[in-house]
């Protein structure tokens, strides 16, 4: 099977060329946000890795609305960076066309940027008065959260309508009336997951159903992610890249893998320009990516998967089993700058 890396080569080879920030100056800024008119707006430092780690996916979501999107280099507009209170980069703002700032925290990829708009633009809740309507809504967003809710459980309708408005910028919410027990559903689309409860007595049961339904199968390892994945009591496989598009492969050729081990182990990805030293301690070679390694946070032990070696749902599968089974050693703290391989002795995931 194909490597992970060749399935996007050619996409950034053809692509390489043409991607380029278009900055907008500041009297369009202005013009783009008077009025009525909403913008989701970037604000960008060309020279921060992560600014250009944004770069090439806000373009592509440009070339589906150049007209909501638009961008602003801090690095020769300062000051209007500061008068909005930009204080890191990239940071993401959506302008409601009526005063209101709001900051965008969710994944910086062109179809969760897309989405969000979409999303912004439209009620907290939106009426669902038809099975049909219900039918198309569940599917029209990675994650939706659905409500049928009782007439008799008011109160249950105002506590979601108070998440909407919470969660809005990540969830798509839809509201139905039903004569039977209420229940709210949160279908995680992106992973193919459903999670439901009818049992809404505790005052944290809303939170906890939108907590679960977004936790991704595959999740990015961050500074910020850092101590939920290391304090989690499992073992983590760590997939280091430098490209978006090859994380995306990467997330949607492991899903089922992740899945199924998902009681013992933990899938990562991490973001190799920007975390690449996480990548030593793990027994890779720095700067030789994609790589994969696993790491079991408890008895300190890590096992480097061999670079010989595609990354394949199939390899990894049987890499982990090898793991369970005694046959792959774990790092010994040397590494073979031919394929990662090293180490003595044995312990279990």
């Amino acid at each position: 099977m194909m490597k992970i890396r060749s399935i996007t080569f050619l996409i950034s080879l053809l692509a390489g060329s043409a991607i380029a920030w278009d900055h907008t100056n500041e009297d369009e800024f202005r013009r783009a946000i008077s009025g009525h008119n909403h913008a989701l707006v970037a604000f960008i430092e060309p020279s921060t890795a992560s600014s250009q780690a944004l770069e090439s996916e806000w373009v592509i979501a440009t070339e589906s609305d150049k007209k909501t999107l638009i961008s602003i280099d801090c690095s020769s507009a300062a000051s209007l960076c500061q008068e909005f209170g930009i204080i890191s980069y990239p940071a993401l703002r959506f302008f409601d066309g009526h005063g209101k700032t709001t900051p965008y925290r969710g994944p910086r990829r062109a179809s969760s940027i897309l989405s969000y708009l979409k999303r912004a633009v439209r009620p907290s809740v939106t009426t669902l008065d038809s099975e049909a309507k219900i039918t198309s809504f569940q599917s029209s967003d990675d994650h939706v959260v659905i409500a049928r809710i009782n007439p008799q459980d008011a109160h249950v309708k105002d506590a979601y309508a108070k998440l909407a408005a919470q969660y809005k910028d990540r969830l798509s919410f839809g509201a139905a009336k039903t004569k039977s027990a209420t229940t709210v559903s949160c279908f995680n689309n992106a992973d193919g997951q459903q999670f439901s409860i009818s049992d809404l007595s505790a005052i944290d049961a809303l939170p906890k159903l939108i907590a679960t339904c977004l936790e991704p199968v595959i999740g990015e390892f961050t500074r910020v992610s850092e101590m939920k994945y290391l304090q989690s009591g499992k073992s983590l496989v760590f997939f280091f890249t430098t490209s978006p598009a090859e994380r995306d492969a990467y997330v949607d050729a492991m899903r089922s893998v992740a899945k199924m081990y998902k009681e013992y182990l933990l899938f990562v990805t991490v973001d190799a320009d920007e975390y690449g030293d996480l990548a030593a301690p793990l027994g890779l070679v720095p700067g030789r990516f994609p790589a994969l390694s696993v790491q079991n946070p408890m008895f300190g032990q890590v096992f480097p998967y061999p670079r010989s070696k595609d990354i394949t749902p199939e390899a990894v599968g049987g890499f982990l089993m090898d793991i369970v089974q005694g046959k792959v050693k774990p790092w010994d703290g040397t590494v073979s700058a031919d394929d990662g391989e090293s180490g003595h002795g044995h312990d279990e995931l």
